[in-house]
């Protein structure tokens, strides 16, 4: 359980959240010392350099009787005691004036700045000093001891690591609150995919007021499950409808061929039952055709053979194919187009829908009834519009004349198999399109945007 515990993305998620606030403390930590050490170092040695400076001064105008009298007066004016250091020594080594009990180390190069343990005043301590050596042998040392400063970085060392123990326990807090956040939100998200897989495809994840990323990704796959439900009923339909579709003319068919089997007819009856069965089997075959062609533009393998087409030769090839068939019915096929638009699409799909447009214009309009077609276009899209001034689609039914087998119960005595718009609407989305259905009062006013080519 352990290790399963360290191998899950939660947990690494947590510990790497935990580690980089450790991380930052460290380093602010790190940083903040190291300055203020510095800070107290530069401060110390400038304040030597000074007073070193101005005693050389005193020395070169006045003497090394004066530098000592000088050195005297700073050893007890009882400013800094329990930090300054200052000795005279003679060019002979005798101690002329100073704090520290002996001089016992090598005195190095003039002017410069050393840390030593020395013996001031009766104790041992850590001072930096600043030594200079005169040209008649005599040497300056002004120092500071260091004792109040390490103290000081102790101090500064203990609230640091006081504050990184607290940071610790804080970070761990905050990786545990943070893996538990976490894991509710995967949970929820696991436990609703869980029950889609097992058939409650209703299930979906709670989204609150929240607009993080996990209620972006709860909303995406919310919306995936939407459009996956939604599949899975229209697979449903279309299979009750391919079986309900299927059954009856293979029922007919197979009593035409019964009926010639059983019966004595003549040659001319059973060609009769023969050519009926082809008839129907024909019909079989433009059902699966149609949804081959759905099937096919919903897989996007189209858009390979998209060229640049203009619509005013494509529209008006199937506007001008249809115009016998509407004078047969006393209808009116009217035909306007703007300007010579032109958009990348596939020629066939294209005039293939049209032609279903057209048909379903021309079959549920009615005798007399006028069909306009028209092409315009703006700056980004061409629309094609196909309105007629028929009996029209019911505003509650509108929204379902798309989906695959979709009939109205008015015009089931009609020829078809309600196809034709849900060939349309794949077209249309393979296309990058889209497809608007509108009532014209009177009649169905059906709009399609495609983009410019």
């Amino acid at each position: 359980m352990l290790a399963g515990f360290r191998h899950s993305v939660v947990f690494r998620m947590a510990a790497g959240y935990g580690l980089l606030l450790l991380l930052s403390v460290g380093v602010v930590s790190a940083i903040f010392y190291v300055g203020t050490a510095g800070l107290l170092a530069r401060n110390i040695d400038k304040q030597l350099s000074l007073t070193s400076r101005r005693l050389i001064q005193l020395h070169d105008h006045q003497g090394i009787a004066a530098l000592q009298q000088e050195v005297h007066t700073l050893l007890t004016d009882d400013q800094d005691v329990n930090t300054e250091i200052y000795q005279l020594t003679a060019a002979d080594g005798r101690q002329l004036v100073g704090n520290l009990t002996a001089w016992t180390w090598p005195v190095g190069e003039s002017d410069a700045r050393v840390e030593r343990h020395v013996r001031r005043l009766g104790r041992d301590t850590l001072a930096r000093l600043l030594i200079h050596r005169f040209p008649d042998g005599a040497v300056l040392v002004v120092g500071r001891d260091l004792q109040d400063q390490r103290d000081l970085e102790r101090m500064i060392l203990t609230a640091l690591a006081a504050g990184g123990l607290i940071a610790l326990v804080l970070a761990a807090g905050g990786a545990l609150l943070f893996r538990a956040q976490l894991q509710r939100q995967l949970q929820a998200i696991h436990r609703t995919t869980s029950e889609v897989a097992a058939g409650q495809l209703d299930r979906r994840i709670a989204v609150g007021r929240s607009r993080d990323e996990f209620a972006v990704v709860a909303n995406d796959v919310n919306r995936m499950l939407d459009e996956i439900e939604r599949l899975m009923d229209t697979a449903r339909n279309v299979s009750n409808a391919i079986a309900h579709d299927l059954r009856t003319p293979l029922g007919r068919i197979r009593a035409a061929l019964e009926d010639a089997l059983r019966s004595q007819h003549p040659l001319d009856r059973l060609q009769g039952s023969a050519q009926y069965a082809i008839d129907e089997i024909d019909t079989l075959i433009t059902l699966f055709d149609k949804l081959l062609q759905i099937a096919e533009a919903e897989s996007g393998l189209r858009r390979q053979r998209f060229d640049v087409l203009p619509l005013r030769e494509v529209v008006g090839d199937i506007v001008e194919l249809y115009q016998p068939a509407a004078e047969n019915e006393g209808m009116n096929l009217s035909l306007s187009i703007d300007g010579e638009p032109t958009v990348s699409a596939d020629r066939d799909l294209l005039a293939s829908i049209m032609a279903n447009l057209l048909d379903n214009a021309l079959k549920y309009a009615g005798h007399g009834a006028s069909v306009q077609v028209a092409v315009r276009g703006n700056q980004d899209h061409v629309h094609i519009e196909v309105t007629d001034n028929g009996p029209g689609i019911p505003p509650h039914a509108i929204e379902r004349a798309t989906e695959r087998f979709f009939r109205l119960d008015a015009s089931r005595h009609l020829r078809g198999n309600g196809l034709g718009l849900s060939i349309v609407a794949a077209v249309v989305a393979l296309h990058h399109g889209t497809l608007a259905l509108e009532d014209a009062r009177p009649g169905l006013r059906v709009v399609i945007a495609l983009p410019r080519s």
